[in-house]
This record gives structure tokens, sequence and C-alpha cells, in this order.
């Protein structure tokens, strides 16, 4: 589940992504057109997900709608990115255009974002916005079944959560903000219907990694509460098979914290 954030947020395995976008972070004052390079990554980081029901589609109607949706949002974004990028940074863009355009013309994720190389730029790019920006980072440890070491409050803005699977089993971190007029527990909230959930929270972020793997997700974070979950179903060892358990969260896999 290497899907390193930016290019490759379109997880193939959920494609949960969210809509928020925002300012960036302080500039630096000896980089012209920081901060112009900071909102269009941010933009990037943080792309509409597309309308596409993966459940019930078909893979030929799934590969139709991935080639329209990259070619409409996600390709105008890279492109946008792609104007602003430093010099120093150029060769890594090149090869994220790269996979953009390969899911242009496939659409196909996994030949898209696949490539070790492209990983690896990824990885570089987002070190790059994380020092030229001046993004926050929260470091989010998951174990079977638990987050550990996130913060009971986190400063808002932008907000690099950087995750790492510790644990036995694939885990996830869905980030939920909970509405200011909800007064319901995190526990009373899991306890009730999907349908009534939904009109409480809104979903801000989502990533997941496979035992011993990281994976980061960007989002700006508004003053309010927050909870992240994890929904993978117990016994999930790896992407290709899905345990029968019940969900991580029911096991206690859920936190709730501040932005301040």
């Amino acid at each position: 589940m290497r899907q390193r954030g930016r290019f490759a947020r379109l997880a193939a395995t959920g494609l949960a992504i969210t809509a928020i976008a925002g300012a960036c972070g302080d500039d630096d004052a000896d980089a012209p057109g920081a901060s112009e390079y900071c909102q269009a990554s941010l933009a990037l980081e943080t792309a509409p997900e597309p309308d596409i029901d993966f459940e019930t589609a078909t893979p030929e109607e799934i590969a139709a709608a991935t080639k329209v949706y990259a070619a409409e949002t996600f390709l105008p974004l890279a492109q946008r990115l792609q104007e602003l990028a430093a010099d120093e940074i150029s060769a890594d863009v090149e090869i994220g255009m790269a996979g953009v355009n390969r899911l242009v013309e496939t659409g196909d994720f996994e030949a898209a974002f696949g490539d070790p190389e492209f990983e690896a730029a990824l990885d570089r790019l987002h070190a790059h916005d994380l020092e030229t920006c001046e993004w926050k980072t929260v470091d989010v440890r998951a174990a079977d079944y638990a987050f550990q070491g996130v913060p009971n409050e986190v400063d808002a803005g932008v907000t690099s959560f950087e995750f790492k699977n510790g644990g036995t089993e694939v885990h996830e971190m869905v980030l939920f903000r909970i509405n200011d007029d909800v007064t319901e527990t995190l526990d009373e909230l899991l306890a009730m219907p999907e349908e009534e959930v939904i009109t409480k929270t809104v979903m801000v972020a989502q990533t997941g990694a496979v035992p011993g793997e990281d994976e980061y997700t960007v989002t700006d974070l508004t003053t309010g509460r927050y909870a992240m979950l994890c929904f993978v179903a117990e016994g999930t060892h790896s992407e290709d098979m899905e345990g029968d358990g019940e969900p991580h969260a029911m096991r206690g896999m859920l936190y709730e914290f501040a932005v301040v």
C-alpha cells in the first residue's frame, strides 16, 4: 500500500480523498512564488473525491471513469503545480507528472503510481513541502488496535499526518471533524446508525498502510473536535485478503483530539 500522498492520494483501495483546501503556512521570504506553490500543492494533496461507485462498478467502468476524473480534475492541478515548482524539485515533479499522465491514459492506479522511482520522488517532494511551506506534522503510529503518539491538542492550520503501521494487520486512519453543535461522546457516535452519524461529522482526511509501512495525508485543520478511526476488518493482514472480523474501531481503535 505504498501510495505516497500528493499524486497518489487516489488510493486504489478506497479513494477516500478529502475535499478541503485552504491557505498554506508561512512563506519562505527567500523563495519567490513559494506561497502560490504551497497553495497549488495543497490543492493537489486535497483534490476532491471522484464520483465513482467502486463497490458496484465493473473494472471497465472504473477505468473509464478514472480516466475522465484524472484528465478533468487531477491533471490540471498537477500542471499548475508543475508551473510553479522551483528548479530544485523540477526533476521529481516531472516524475510525478509522468504518473499522472499514465493515469489519464490507463485509468489504472497501480500502473500509474506503483513505480518505486515514482514513490521515491513523492517522498522527496513531500519533504520539500514540509520545509518550504512550513506545514505542521502529527505523527500517528497504528498498533493492534490503537492509535499511538497523537497529542490531545493540535494547532489549527495545514497539517501532515505522518502515519506508520507498527501492527500486524492493515490499518487506516480516517479523520473526521465533529460538528460544533454535537454533544455526544465518540463512543456514543460510534454506536449510532451510519445515516445519523454522517449528519454530525465531516470526513476530512484518510490514509492507510500495510504492516511495517508508512503513509501520510495532508489537510487544513480548523478549530474543533476531531476523531480518527480505523474501519479495517479484524484479520486483514494484507491488501489481498480482507479479514472477516469486526472493524478495528469496535476493538477500540479510535481517538479524539481537539484542534485549537
